[in-house]
């Protein structure tokens, strides 16, 4: 985990370097302002790894020193997971999940570029299958996502982020599975990125 980590955090760093060519002479930090935001991402969990696209909406008139932020996603995921308590017997999962979640934070202005922190909450409503359960029928998947991350903008138009957090699942609408520590609650790392307009 920690050379995961350390991995993602030297791509983020080469991807800042990449956007700090741009010319800042022709880049106000300060006056970058947006009314909506597209972005894709790769997540990764302790027992799922997928991606998402997602499109999020400023919720202030003008946004300076606050982030306040609505964002639509959906996820498609997948894993192998161990059916029952049986060692070795493992089925191959995937879902989709469909979500909205908030985030609050705060800008900080530098010389040519924006940094933005925040923290996260959400929820999302999903379908899941494998080899003897249909995608459309129940139990689905309720998750509650939480947590924060930071956004570096080197462009006008475009940031790198990075999250760190933790989803919670649980099981919906009644029937029975029996999958080895899954609902449960699980360490979440999503790395992307978002463009403004």
């Amino acid at each position: 985990m920690k050379r995961l980590i350390i991995a993602l955090v030297l791509v983020a760093g080469f991807c800042s370097a990449g956007f700090a060519q741009e010319d800042a002479s022709e880049h106000s930090s300060a006056n970058v302002n947006y009314r909506t935001t597209s972005g894709g991402f790769w997540v990764w969990e302790d027992n799922l790894t997928g991606g998402f696209g997602e499109f999020g909406i400023n919720l202030l008139p003008e946004e300076k020193n606050f982030v306040l932020r609505n964002c639509f996603f959906i996820q498609g995921e997948g894993s192998s997971l161990e059916l029952g308590q049986a060692a070795g017997n493992s089925i191959e999962v995937g879902g989709l999940e469909l979500g909205d979640k908030i985030l609050i934070g705060g800008r900080y202005n530098c010389p040519g570029f924006i940094i933005r922190s925040y923290g996260f909450i959400g929820g999302s409503f999903g379908f899941f299958s494998w080899n003897d359960h249909k995608f459309n029928s129940k139990p689905f998947i309720v998750s509650a996502k939480f947590g924060g991350g930071f956004e570096f903008q080197f462009v006008k138009g475009c940031a790198f982020a990075v999250e760190f957090g933790g989803v919670q699942r649980f099981l919906a609408g009644g029937g029975t599975m029996n999958i080895s520590g899954f609902p449960n609650h699980a360490p979440c790392l999503t790395i992307g990125y978002r463009t403004f307009k």
